[in-house]
């Protein structure tokens, strides 16, 4: 038996090691680790370097200099994986800071930008230093474990210890966001969302029409999934109430809050109060008051002057939208849009009677401008963008056919505008940090570039004229600048690429300009006066007239008759299409931003604040190259701390007995997380097992997609409370490979297979109560495939329409016999129209075993709902394909089976201002289900088993960061006669899911 399991390994471990074929590339220094993915990147690294010590040394001189806190040298992960620029930071294990290579996505200026890593270094680095330091009690644990430990949900002990060690990572978001908002703003001079027009717009909006402000707790709950912006309102709320700290208590006192020091309190609520004197409720509540004060002063000076009338184009905002394109022809203008409780999808609207056609779904939408969409009258098409969280594709959708007539993946092109005079499609591509003016033919099949930025330049709102003459587009400055520039085409055409620079607004922006009518203007949107309002500009004398005074904002706009615009107003909803005059306004007031109210109260401090005061040595390319070495995985593999743990394991005195399992548990792996060891040893003392039985020993390595696991007397947390077990005493062995591509949104492919051997065991690995008396060891092999397409809309809690479809195959090699099975998944689901985020699923499942029947080895076993009381699956377990609520776990035995589940999910209910601080639920779910169960048994009489229930779940968050669910379940079975646990069965399920 030993020979197979090494001759296995031997076989096998070639592949293991070999990995991936993708080369990694790194940068070393004290300050940082800056790891890469194409060796042509290596001439933009001094430039990222740069930057990251840049916002790292003004870092410095905010925060108090403490000689306990040592600052980490950060991983720096340079990625390209979206056509969006992004960030991300996190402090566990090791401090990493992720910065996505392409430019941000600058839908109607949401987030105010200079130049972008930069900007980016400076509000990732935030979080880096509010996570990452310590005082001396953190730096006592972190000694303690070797590390800042990571939560594991196979181990949920491990929460308590991570709290321990980083408690300000396990905070709201609004807390997080709104500090880094607030410094990339002031460490940027002033460019960022701390005084940002759309923040304003958005505040405004809520309190001209009389709503409420969500309360500190309801933000987390009601306010995550109540209106288009989901969790991005975390950055809105954090940012202002930031600067309402500020300007009412001083900067002082806002860094003393967010500082870890000494004499600071580890709950970030706690420490609040420490430094304020009142509770965070009560000064969130002051806050909302002032927010109010603020913008009834703002619509007031709005409405000193008459507000631009507008004439709604459908009944209520639409949410997320795209600018819309407008076919004269029929009167119809065509959107992407994405609204809660409705999935994103490629919208028709009527202008005349403003009715709605929903053309077709949009896969992979954005949050604020959910797709780039052109408009080909020509050949009555619409072309779009598809994965707009990835690497972008197209879509073109026929008018006359009503049906999508082409896709190309991976066509990394946005901003796509349609030259109907020649036929052509024009679009900016991304790549490594790049944009490319490109055009493609009327057949999407040719790219022709014609005209490449330099690295780090960004430019976006591209369209053309209507006589095909030019091509407009705005540039980002590095100090938040925008420029318009124009294109001559003809020039293209004759090899002249030189752009003529139109205007310059070097403190407001320039958005979405696109050509009137005549071509003889650019009609836009800025926050010039704080408010977004509409703009045109005389390309013959680059002359600027204000078309609009909104009382809230515009955007968009775009004219659809001589004089008459079509454009979209903001609203709390989303955006609503409206129509309005092409006339020049004269008379506007400028509002008063929030942050430069924190400003004005705090001048000086905030003056100083992005000035550097020693100079940075300077970073050249040759001394950057030369150091540049591959990043080989398994040598970069460092010890990552290990702790203390406790687990279950199977008692001798009887088989539902679980005794506990004191362990230890280690970890080593490369700081990118591309290969990990973990090795856990414990001991059972209280256990009647034999002393073989109660020495405990697990191993996991985790290579790319490669998983290699041992264990002796395996053990499981979730065994100790049961009624599910798997903790199996014995030995076992394996190799799996398990693939997942998630590439193109909202499909997945994956597929996997795993070879196992077992010995010295005392039940099947994936029946629990099955006993194995005469085999004492066993091998199995398993294959399997999946697809998916699974979507759900703003504010749903779980997948609410689409498919998964699987097929796995199973076999036990035991006592010299093979045992196959087969078994076929397929569920299929989507939104009920009468309620939002309610939907009906049918899910099915079916399996032939091949090998004796009247072995244990030749059957399958189904029963009971399947949940611990405490666990870390899925807390729906219904839904797999063993479970029957109602029978016993493994019960029901089949040689062959047919199963069907109809389920209907119903709305969430969401909660708000409900809770602690520290500790509130989020969601209340019901879901009502009912199961058929077709069993063959050879020799016995075909047999039906029907269930039905209701599950009851709600989400809970601990200190903000880890969710766990707490489900309800009842289920009765009905069984067929001479059912050993009798015709009728009742099963309460109570279940905690854990992290």
């Amino acid at each position: 038996m030993y020979k197979r399991i090494a001759l296995l390994i031997l076989i096998l471990f070639p592949m293991l090691t070999r990995g991936q074929n993708q080369t990694y590339f790194q940068y070393r220094t004290d300050e940082a680790t800056l790891v890469f993915f194409d060796k042509n990147q290596s001439r933009y690294i001094p430039h990222m370097m740069r930057n990251f010590q840049l916002g790292k040394a003004l870092h410095q001189q905010i925060w108090t200099t403490d000689s306990v806190y040592q600052s980490e040298a950060p991983l720096l992960l340079l990625t390209d994986w979206e056509d969006d620029g992004n960030g991300g930071a996190t402090p566990l294990p090791r401090s990493l800071i992720q910065i996505g290579m392409a430019p941000l996505n600058m839908s109607y200026y949401v987030a105010p930008s200079g130049e972008r890593y930069r900007q980016l270094f400076k509000h990732e680095y935030t979080h880096t230093v509010m996570t990452d330091k310590y005082n001396l009690r953190d730096k006592h644990w972190r000694s303690l474990f070797g590390t800042k430990v990571c939560t594991d949900n196979t181990q949920p002990i491990s929460a308590l210890w991570s709290y321990l060690c980083v408690p300000r990572w396990y905070a709201p978001r609004w807390y997080h966001e709104g500090i880094a908002c607030f410094m990339e703003t002031w460490l940027g001079g002033g460019v960022g969302r701390a005084l940002g027009g759309y923040d304003e717009m958005y505040f405004r909006s809520i309190i001209a029409d009389g709503e409420k402000l969500f309360s500190v707790v309801g933000l987390e709950t009601e306010g995550s999934t109540m209106d288009f912006q989901v969790g991005a309102n975390a950055y809105l709320y954090g940012t202002r109430f930031v600067n309402y700290l500020t300007k009412n208590y001083g900067y002082d006192k806002l860094i003393a809050f967010y500082n870890r020091t000494a004499d600071s309190r580890t709950f970030f609520g706690s420490q609040f109060k420490k430094i304020y004197g009142q509770p965070l409720r009560k000064v969130w509540d002051d806050w909302k008051q002032d927010e109010q004060h603020h913008q009834q002063a703002n619509l007031a000076a709005i409405r000193q002057y008459p507000v631009t009338p507008t004439t709604p184009v459908t009944s209520k905002p639409l949410g997320s939208v795209s600018p819309l394109v407008y076919d004269s022809v029929s009167g119809k203008a065509y959107a992407a849009m994405n609204a809660p409780g409705k999935l994103a999808h490629i919208t028709e609207i009527d202008l005349a009677t403003g009715k709605q056609r929903k053309l077709h779904n949009l896969n992979g939408p954005t949050l604020y401008d959910p797709a780039y969409v052109a408009l080909d009258t020509r050949h009555q098409r619409i072309i779009y963008t598809t994965n707009n969280g990835k690497w972008r594709g197209l879509e073109v959708y026929d008018l006359q056919q009503n049906r999508v007539v082409k896709r190309k993946n991976y066509q990394r092109i946005g901003n796509i505008v349609y030259d109907n005079t020649h036929d052509c499609l024009y679009g900016l591509l991304s790549n490594g940090g790049t944009q490319t003016v490109v055009r493609l033919d009327s057949n999407l099949e040719n790219i022709e570039p014609i005209y490449a930025f330099p690295f780090g330049v960004s430019v976006f709102d591209v369209d053309v004229s209507h006589d095909g003459t030019w091509l407009s587009m705005t540039r980002q400055g590095d100090n938040g600048e925008h420029t318009l520039l124009l294109f001559n085409l003809q020039e293209f055409e004759q090899a002249i690429y030189k752009p003529v620079e139109l205007v310059t607004w070097r403190d407001a922006n320039l958005g979405q300009f696109r050509f009137s009518l005549d071509d003889q203007y650019l009609v836009g949107s800025s926050y010039y006066t704080g408010v977004s309002n509409l703009w045109q500009i005389n390309i013959a004398t680059r002359q600027m007239e204000m078309l609009t005074n909104a009382n809230i904002g515009m955007f968009a706009p775009l004219e659809i008759q001589p004089g008459q615009l079509l454009a979209l107003q903001f609203e709390r909803d989303g955006m609503r299409p409206v129509t309005l005059k092409r006339q020049v306004v004269t008379d506007a007031n400028a509002i008063k931003l929030y942050g430069q109210a924190a400003y004005e109260q705090n001048r000086d401090a905030l003056e100083q604040v992005g000035l550097l005061r020693d100079s940075l040595p300077r970073i050249e390319f040759g001394d950057v190259y030369n150091h540049i070495t591959p990043y080989h995985v398994l040598k970069e593999m460092r010890f990552a701390g290990a702790y203390p743990t406790i687990s279950g394991f199977t008692d001798a005195d009887s088989w539902n007995h679980v005794t506990p399992v004191l362990g230890y548990r280690l970890a080593v792996n490369d700081p990118v997380g591309l290969s990990s060891i973990r090795l856990s040893l414990g001991i059972s003392p209280w256990s009647h097992n034999p002393w073989k039985n109660r020495l405990h020993a697990d191993l996991e390595w985790q290579y790319y997609f490669w998983k290699l696991k041992a264990a002796w007397n395996h053990t499981d947390f979730y065994d100790l409370f049961g009624p599910r077990r798997t903790s199996r005493k014995g030995y076992t062995v394996g190799l799996s490979y398990d693939y997942t591509n998630s590439m193109i949104s909202p499909y997945t492919r994956e597929w996997g297979f795993s070879v196992d051997a077992y010995g010295d065991m005392d039940a099947l690995p994936m029946y629990q109560e099955i006993a194995v008396n005469d085999v004492k060891s066993l091998q199995t092999a398993s294959i399997y495939g999946k697809v998916s397409k699974l979507r759900k809309s703003l504010g749903g809690v779980m997948d609410e329409q689409g498919y998964q479809l699987g097929i796995s195959g199973y076999g036990y090699l035991a006592g010299g016999t093979f045992y196959p099975s087969i078994e076929a998944t397929g569920d299929f689901g989507t939104l009920v129209p009468f309620d939002r985020n309610t939907s009906f699923w049918l899910r099915t499942a079916a399996g032939h075993n091949f090998g004796d029947a009247q072995s244990v080895f030749g059957n399958t076993y189904l029963g009971g709902f399947r949940n611990n009381r405490v666990d870390y699956r899925d807390a729906f377990q219904y839904r797999t394909a063993l479970a029957m609520p109602g029978a016993d776990i493994d019960a029901i035995q089949a040689h062959s089976y047919a199963k069907a589940t109809t389920e209907l999910n119903l709305r969430p209910i969401r909660l708000n201002n409900f809770g602690a601080l520290f500790c509130y639920p989020t969601w209340i779910q019901c879901s009502l289900f009912g199961t058929g169960l077709s069993a063959w048994n050879p020799g016995t009489k075909h047999q039906m088993y029907y269930s039905a229930g209701l599950q009851l779940s709600t989400e809970l968050v601990f200190v903000n960061y880890l969710k766990t669910t707490l489900s309800v379940g009842l289920g009765h079975l009905f069984a067929p006669e001479g059912f050993a646990g009798g015709r009728h069965g009742n099963e309460l399920m109570i279940s905690l899911k854990l992290l």
